[in-house]
């Protein structure tokens, strides 16, 4: 027969295993749904850009367009417009065609399909979906003429 003195003793050791083991599974759980939460929402990062050297003032006279390629091999054209310097990719949004700058016109043109675009890259006229890819400009105080480009 056991005394009333050992059964609370059972009694409190039951209770503190339970303790134990329900903060355990909490804690357990509550690092898997941290897990989870992270994978479902991931932060969103701050895009990162690169500054790529891409001609001098000097080389560009009003009117004027240089061509060039990113680090990844993309066909650009950096024109010198009455809007300023544009940075605009050259492969037409409709099939992947290449739209020549027409400096007498102001504008792009895509031969494939006769697509026709601004000097800032917007569709005028024909099927392209959407305006051609642009990209921002800075000018240092060397007048080195840079185009940032989305890191990726």
């Amino acid at each position: 027969m056991t005394t009333q003195s050992e059964d609370n003793n059972v009694g409190r050791r039951g209770f503190l295993k339970r303790v134990i083991m329900g903060a355990g599974l909490i804690l357990g759980y509550g690092t898997g749904a941290s897990y989870a939460i992270q994978f479902l929402l991931p932060r969103k990062r701050k895009a990162k850009f690169r500054k790529m050297l891409v001609a001098s003032l000097s080389e560009l006279p009003p009117n004027g367009s240089k061509s060039f390629k990113d680090l990844s091999g993309r066909e650009m054209i950096l024109v010198n417009s009455d809007a300023g310097l544009k940075a605009i990719s050259t492969t037409c949004t409709h099939l992947g065609c290449k739209a020549y700058w027409e400096a007498d016109n102001d504008r792009f043109f895509c031969p494939c399909h006769d697509g026709v675009f601004d000097v800032n890259g917007q569709v005028v006229s024909g099927p392209p979906p959407r305006p051609l890819d642009s990209y921002d400009v800075e000018v240092d105080e060397n007048d080195n003429v840079f185009v940032l480009l989305l890191e990726g």
